[in-house]
């Protein structure tokens, strides 16, 4: 079964992801987690128990510890990733 997954969450997380990503380029780290934590809160508080939902939960966490053991390029790998991941969403619907 699918649901659709709202342009605007679509949006905000993707804005998100990228926000996270330029905060890191610029080493702007308490930034990058202020930007993940949302990214954390419209997950858990706007999209339904899913892949989709479990895999950028995932990445956060992800971001989260290798940041913490100062590793900012692995942290904007996942970011990308994340942005890989909503990008594939097909035709505005997500699986569970």
């Amino acid at each position: 079964m699918s649901r659709d997954l709202p342009s605007d969450v679509h949006a905000v997380l993707t804005q998100l992801a990228e926000e996270g990503e330029t905060a890191i380029s610029g080493a702007e780290f308490d930034t990058a987690r202020q930007t993940v934590a949302t990214v954390e809160t419209v997950s858990r508080n706007k999209l339904p128990e899913c892949e989709l939902r479990s895999q950028l939960l995932h990445g956060c966490e992800q971001v989260y510890t290798v940041l913490d053991t100062d590793d900012p390029d692995a942290a904007a790998e996942y970011l990308r990733a994340m942005n890989r991941r909503l990008a594939a969403v097909d035709d505005g619907t997500i699986s569970e």
